[in-house]
């Protein structure tokens, strides 16, 4: 059942994914939740932001938890990370005796590496079945999608401003360096509620 379970979420979360580089499917996807994410719009965006970058830090944040073995994940890097030592320091110093001996256990490190990464894309997949909801709903009520329709990833229409350190008033959609401010703010938010988190519980020590 478990293994049904885990499926599930993975071919799931692979066709969001998949799905947010098709505008239509990014529309129906954001029409979908909207009723369960458009009554907090009565709040400041900047606070629906933050409300929701603070749930998917807790949502990841105990998936990674109840999902990684973080004891099994540190003992696999530190014996990768001893075998490519081992075999920079052979080929650096041409000792083909010693490169043999590593070249017989690449098989096994390579076991390794796909576990490591299976590890990390089972986390990401239960992960993004509810993130990528919430940033297409962000998306498509930001650049109100449904009164002007699709004019690019990032469309200059806005209807939501914001007061911000050093810029003052601005329009939510107005880049930070390359992404727009609330995309920014979402990560920065997510990011740093995240790693609270995880001191909390102590997550990964």
């Amino acid at each position: 059942m478990k293994d049904v379970i885990q499926k599930f979420f993975m071919i799931l979360g692979a066709t969001f994914f998949i799905g947010l580089f098709f505008p239509k499917f990014r529309i129906g996807l954001a029409e979908a939740v909207s009723h369960v994410l458009d009554p907090l719009l009565c709040l400041p965006i900047h606070v629906v932001i933050f409300i929701l970058a603070a749930f998917t830090a807790v949502y990841s944040t105990l998936i990674q938890k109840f999902t990684v073995d973080y004891k099994r994940m540190r003992e696999i890097q530190q014996k990768v990370m001893e075998f490519q030592k081992k075999y920079m320091k052979a080929v650096k110093e041409n000792n083909q005796f010693l490169i043999k001996q590593l070249e017989s256990q690449k098989d096994e490190i390579n076991a390794l590496q796909a576990e490591l990464m299976s590890m990390n894309f089972r986390s990401m997949f239960y992960t993004v079945v509810v993130t990528i909801p919430i940033w297409v709903w962000l998306w498509y009520r930001i650049y109100n999608i449904a009164k002007y329709g699709y004019h690019g990833l990032y469309s200059g229409v806005s209807q939501f401003m914001v007061t911000v350190p050093f810029e003052g008033l601005i329009h939510v959609s107005d880049p930070v360096i390359v992404i727009p401010w609330w995309l920014f703010w979402y990560l920065l938010c997510s990011f740093f509620i995240g790693q609270v988190i995880k001191k909390v519980i102590k997550l990964g020590w």
